[in-house]
């Protein structure tokens, strides 16, 4: 790297969007993450060997707000090392700016640059990184990224790859929502348990919330196939809300132990999203 980079007392910032959020594993932050970074195009379009499916910078996906959390670094050279060592990568694939000289490097999806530069001038940082990764789906699979294709990848996966992908797809934070992430949370879904005590729609007009929450096995008369241990969410102090169309709450119904199916909670919750996701798109157009 050039000299400049080599100047010390930066504040230089990180942008994340998947795994660095819960997992920075030796990259050196100084506080919790943030909220507010800049919008860019985010999607599952990474094969990669740890995770079946990641998330990456992808030109033809929707925008979605990044996070982001300042380094603890002497200066941009060691920040770029660092980050690279942690995703297990080359330096030349971490992205960079500079304010001290205006140099970058973004490769991945050039057209972000101008975005990230915008907010790097308004936080008024010194410098920024960020993992500058593409897609590799096509090359590697000989097929368009796609809602058919991305689910037939997912759902051909190993046991033990669907774990894995699952863990990933319910630990990214809930901002970063893109649509192959709300597909594969409908078709499979993957939801956290911190998801449904923080609350699901039960129907339309029913809103279940809870203090506590687990997962058990429960028999269940199964037609035609006899007596199945089947996945029971059990809700502590679970409290059911009436709420009209307009969103207010008619009436409360406190329960201090609550069962539902979790095939049940789920068909709900993705009915849910279904609707809110038809919503999105015909306010859209």
């Amino acid at each position: 790297m050039n000299k400049e980079y080599m100047v010390s007392n930066l504040k230089i910032a990180v942008i994340g969007w998947g795994s660095l959020y819960w997992n920075s594993r030796g990259l050196k932050l100084k506080g919790p993450w943030n909220y507010d970074g800049p919008q860019l195009p985010i999607e599952f379009a990474r094969i990669s060997e740890k995770t079946p499916l990641t998330l990456v910078l992808y030109q033809n996906a929707p925008k979605v707000q990044t996070l982001w959390n300042i380094g603890d670094f002497s200066n941009l050279n060691e920040a770029v090392s660092a980050l690279a060592t942690r995703e297990a990568t080359t330096e030349k694939n971490i992205g960079f700016y500079s304010r001290l000289n205006g140099s970058c490097r973004c490769n991945a999806v050039p057209e972000v640059i101008g975005t990230i530069k915008k907010w790097v001038e308004t936080k008024g940082f010194d410098a920024v990184i960020w993992t500058d990764l593409g897609s590799n789906f096509f090359e590697t699979l000989g097929t368009e990224l796609s809602e058919d294709s991305i689910y037939h990848y997912v759902n051909g996966l190993e046991t033990n790859e669907k774990v894995t992908e699952k863990e990933y797809i319910t630990k990214i934070h809930p901002q970063i929502d893109t649509p192959m992430r709300c597909l594969m949370r409908i078709k499979f879904g993957w939801r956290s348990l911190t998801e449904y005590q923080q609350g699901f729609w039960l129907n339309r007009n029913i809103f279940l919330v809870a203090d506590e929450i687990e997962l058990k096995k429960v028999k269940r008369e199964e037609y035609g196939q006899g007596t199945q241990d089947t996945d029971m969410l059990i809700f502590t102090k679970a409290l059911e809300m009436l709420v009209d169309r307009d969103g207010k709450i008619l009436g409360e119904t406190l329960k201090p132990r609550y069962g539902i199916w979790l095939d049940a909670a789920n068909q709900a919750a993705n009915q849910y999203e279904n609707n809110q996701t038809q919503k999105n798109i015909t306010n859209n157009n």
